[in-house]
């Protein structure tokens, strides 16, 4: 097998590489899990205030709960005192009669707000079981997509473990002399050599010239695209 076409075989490894390791760098930082994340995230901070909320007007419901036996108790002693005969006084008894009213009207203030607060949790119930599906399904939906994207990393660092001994197999085959002259024109190129393709440089895709094809066809010594510089390979049909 000529030298070039092993060079060719190495730059082709070497461009697979560094292919794989952009995509590796990538995957690393995926925008669409980034930005998934960040809404799952978002959601959840929605989703504990409202929880809080609900919490809250629970509370607030309780302690107008509590308001409400204390005033129906209150109010059976007073209607008692007024209707057993024991208040006797005119004066009394109407003082009396109006607190008992009073009273009465917090009572009905306080059920209708107690009613509210619960229309309200009703609601606010049926909001946290919605958002709560929602997280839950993009919750799932990111382990899915995290753990398709970490197998694909591995998969990607196992072919990118696999080619440094198949690169090295074939630069045990290379002359030295034309590796080093390779490696010189590395500093330049990512990839110093071409192939040529029905007289065209492959490497800057411009044609060559007939010299160039008339020396690359007898084999005689390096050739160099007079266009670009790298280092042309030309490879005999049939």
């Amino acid at each position: 097998m000529p030298d070039y076409k092993l060079l060719l075989e190495i730059q082709v490894l070497d461009e697979q590489k560094r292919a794989l390791e952009q995509k590796l760098r990538e995957g690393q930082t995926s925008d669409e899990l980034k930005a998934l994340k960040a809404e799952i995230e978002a959601g959840r901070s929605i989703f504990n205030k409202l929880k809080g909320e609900y919490s809250n007007q629970k509370k607030a419901q309780k302690t107008k709960e509590m308001d409400v036996a204390m005033a129906n108790e209150e109010l059976n002693n007073l209607d008692q005192k007024l209707y057993d005969g024991s208040i006797t006084n005119v004066k009394e008894i109407n003082s009396n009669s109006k607190k008992l009213e009073s009273i009465k009207n917090k009572i009905k203030q306080e059920e209708d707000d107690i009613l509210v607060l619960m229309e309200e949790q009703v609601n606010l119930r049926a909001k946290l079981e919605k958002m709560s599906a929602d997280l839950n399904s993009k919750a799932e939906d990111y382990r899915r997509k995290h753990g398709s994207l970490l197998a694909n990393q591995q998969k990607l660092q196992q072919l990118i473990a696999q080619i440094p001994l198949a690169r090295q197999k074939l630069l045990d085959k290379v002359d030295a002399e034309i590796w080093h002259k390779y490696m010189d024109m590395k500093k330049i190129f990512d990839d110093p050599l071409a192939r040529v393709e029905k007289g065209i440089c492959m490497g800057c895709r411009v044609g060559i010239t007939f010299n160039e094809l008339r020396l690359l066809k007898q084999g005689e010594g390096l050739v160099f695209c007079s266009h670009c510089g790298r280092l042309l390979y030309w490879e005999r049909q049939g």
